[in-house]
């Protein structure tokens, strides 16, 4: 497809949005100004995703017709509507950065693996001028909490299940089983409790099962046994990130939210590592079991499951163990915020206060309590809810917090959502990739050394250790995955989000920008 094939699809609206044509009728809009490229295999991606919209027509006709058996319930599904976020940039299944208003039906392809990948955001009352003589310090004890066997997270059975059903609340009714064990000597209850306002859906997706994760469950059968799932930064680009909050742009929010300049900030990315993927890959199966035989497999490759009639339980498993795995997410986060916190109590010497803003995920199904059949897909792409004075909630006269990461060396923002009906509510969830991670591999040596001498990093190798510098397999592999998430790897956050403020998605409160960051 060549670039006027691109300007004749991407058809621009406003400054701020665009709308990509379609034969299917499917309402998308684009969110991305002037300064933010738009990926030509991003849009050819999106469109094979529309044109799921074909797919949903013609099950509807056969099953009329009689020719396949009852697929639908009383009525076809419907893509009603699509956005895609400024990040946006080709994915594994659905371009990250996709919001997709399904009605009747559910996409295990349009969440992923990743179930819940999200982004927790805690400020604490370290200032920057006690942090920077110990950053160096802070490496080592980092490495061996994350990466080398220090998390010591106990997990008892009941723990582990209280978790899978009911996410951060199960996790304080059952936090007595190891009280005061390792990592739960960080875990103050009243603290947590509070936080929980400050966490999407009160960190809390009610499951009815455990789906396959009897297993899990169960481990060792010891109350204090150490979970080797819970506390993982996953891969990709998640991380864990030490930020010093250097400018504030919206002085009411921030003083609201408790956001202080000169302050250190921690931010995690990450998801439900091990959990999703049986997830993500069961239910895709299931989803092609059910396509009808006697038609041919279509060519985009995506698969509904329809919420009502003949496959509606189907759909119910899907979302209740797609709930147990968004759980563990939840916890998994909040796990890695306290032992960021430990390391630094530990280094510092004093007990560090850690504050929660928000926690809110990327990749999840959000049901539509108003009993229109409407399934909200997010993938790689956030909530950015506004007010609401009549809650009761923390963020009633702010709009809740939306948390937009840069890379490794560019700045990251914290905004304040507007709840806009054009975006779905949705904001990005950081710059996007600007190149595929096989292409980043390949900058040049001068451009990655430039980009990465003043940065710090910590891994779960030390490169500069005994051991590792005597292996050039190890180096070298290890070279080619700082590449992958080098800064040139990323778009430039500053016109992402720009774009989000100008069409009123979000508004700028503070800016933070990264002092050490922890990747897998």
């Amino acid at each position: 497809m060549s670039v006027t094939n691109l300007d004749a699809l991407v058809q621009r609206v406003d400054d701020s949005r665009s709308t990509i044509v379609n034969p299917h009728g499917v309402p998308v809009t684009l969110f991305a100004n002037r300064d933010v490229p738009i990926e030509l295999e991003a849009v050819e991606q999106a469109l094979g995703f529309v044109s799921l919209q074909g797919t949903l027509d013609e099950l509807w006709r056969k099953e009329r017709a009689g020719a396949i058996a009852p697929f639908w319930g009383e009525a076809p599904g419907a893509l009603a509507r699509v956005v895609l976020t400024p990040d946006f940039h080709r994915g594994g299944g659905i371009p990250v950065g996709t919001v997709a208003e399904a009605r009747g039906f559910v996409v295990p392809q349009a969440v992923g693996n990743d179930v819940c990948c999200g982004m927790r955001l805690l400020v604490t009352d370290i200032t920057r001028a006690e942090l920077e003589p110990y950053l160096d310090e802070l490496h080592r004890p980092l490495r061996a909490t994350f990466f080398q066997g220090r998390r010591d997270i106990a997990m008892s059975p009941r723990q582990r299940e209280a978790l899978l059903r009911e996410g951060l609340w199960g996790l304080y009714e059952t936090r007595a089983d190891n009280a005061g064990t390792g990592i739960w000597r960080h875990y103050d209850a009243r603290a947590q409790e509070a936080d929980l306002d400050r966490v999407h859906f009160h960190g809390v997706l009610p499951a009815q099962g455990t789906f396959a994760f009897g297993d899990y469950i169960a481990s060792s059968g010891a109350t204090d046994a150490r979970d080797s799932q819970i506390g993982s930064i996953g891969g990709g680009n998640h991380f864990v990130e030490l930020q010093v909050i250097d400018e504030i742009l919206d002085g009411t929010t921030a003083h609201a939210w408790g956001v202080a300049e000169g302050t250190i900030a921690i931010m995690a990315h990450s998801g439900s590592v091990g959990l999703g993927h049986p997830v993500g890959g069961h239910f895709l199966d299931e989803a092609i079991g059910i396509y009808p035989t006697a038609l041919r497999r279509p060519e985009h490759g995506f698969y509904a499951i329809p919420t009502s009639g003949p496959h509606a339980a189907l759909a119910a498993r899907y979302v209740d163990a797609m709930r147990n795995a968004a759980n563990f997410a939840f916890g998994n986060r909040l796990m890695l915020g306290l032992m960021a916190t430990s390391v630094l109590s530990e280094v510092l010497g004093r007990d560090i206060g850690a504050r929660l803003i928000y926690d809110a995920p990327h990749n999840l199904i959000w049901e539509d309590a108003g009993g229109r059949g409407v399934h909200l897909h997010r993938k790689g792409a956030c909530p950015a809810f506004g007010g609401d004075v009549a809650s009761a909630g923390p963020f009633r006269f702010t709009g809740h917090p939306v948390i937009i990461p840069g890379s490794m060396g560019a700045a990251s923002y914290l905004l304040a959502g507007a709840g806009d009906a054009d975006a779905l509510a949705s904001a990005c969830h950081g710059a996007g990739r600007s190149l595929s991670r096989g292409k980043a591999r390949k900058v040049d040596e001068r451009t990655h050394a430039q980009t990465f001498e003043k940065l710090r990093v910590v891994t779960p190798i030390d490169p500069t250790s005994a051991e590792v510098r005597l292996r050039r397999d190890v180096l070298s592999e290890y070279h080619d995955r700082l590449k992958e998430e080098a800064p040139t790897a990323y778009k430039d956050i500053t016109p992402v989000v720009q774009t989000v403020e100008d069409a009123h998605v979000a508004r700028r409160v503070a800016r933070m920008w990264p002092l050490l960051t922890i990747k897998g």
